[in-house]
């Protein structure tokens, strides 16, 4: 059921204007208390019509860091724009060291194919992300970002899925309770 709605999300995403909806989105996530107050953010660099993340990281008053696969596992990496490079599945991924102390890492914004409104969402299917998530403190605020064209009732979460706090869409904000 999952693969069907992730091809069928896929498909759908093709047909939308993204470029619009993800101004949209950034604009409604960084007017939220959560994001205001968060100093260290782990967050994605955008592929194939994900949600565009790339003018957060011109906010200086944060740091920022980007994930890159290591093996089976997200590693994270201090943000430098100078040192990333094409990695793993096409993705531009930081070539400078990993950090050791994941508990620095206040939030994380994380792309999504789909999303539902309990908090769970869709990815690509290899399940980095769910590994990740479980790793972290529960204090560590986990955003998703997610056009409400592909954010439905159920995407079908699985018990490894883990849940996010807040997603964020380009016509709502849902505050999921954890």
């Amino acid at each position: 059921m999952k693969n069907i709605l992730r091809q069928k999300s896929l498909e759908l995403r093709k047909t939308l204007n993204t470029e619009d909806l993800s101004k949209k989105i950034i604009k409604n996530l960084i007017s939220i208390d959560e994001y205001k107050k968060s100093t260290n953010i782990l967050c994605y660099y955008p592929i194939k019509n994900e949600v565009n993340t790339l003018e957060l990281f011109l906010n200086k008053e944060k740091k920022w860091f980007l994930p890159r696969v290591k093996n089976d596992e997200l590693e994270v990496c201090l943000y430098n724009e100078k040192k990333l490079a094409k990695g793993s599945y096409g993705i531009m991924e930081p070539q400078n060291s990993p950090i050791t102390k994941l508990d620095i890492i206040d939030t994380v914004i994380i792309p999504a194919v789909a999303a539902d409104r309990n908090g769970y969402r869709l990815g690509w299917g290899k399940g980095y992300y769910d590994r990740f998530l479980s790793e972290l403190d529960v204090s560590c605020k986990r955003i998703v970002l997610v056009y409400s064209a592909l954010l439905y009732d159920n995407v079908f979460p699985q018990y490894h899925d883990e849940k996010c706090h807040i997603i964020v869409s380009d016509k709502e904000i849902l505050r999921i309770e954890c």
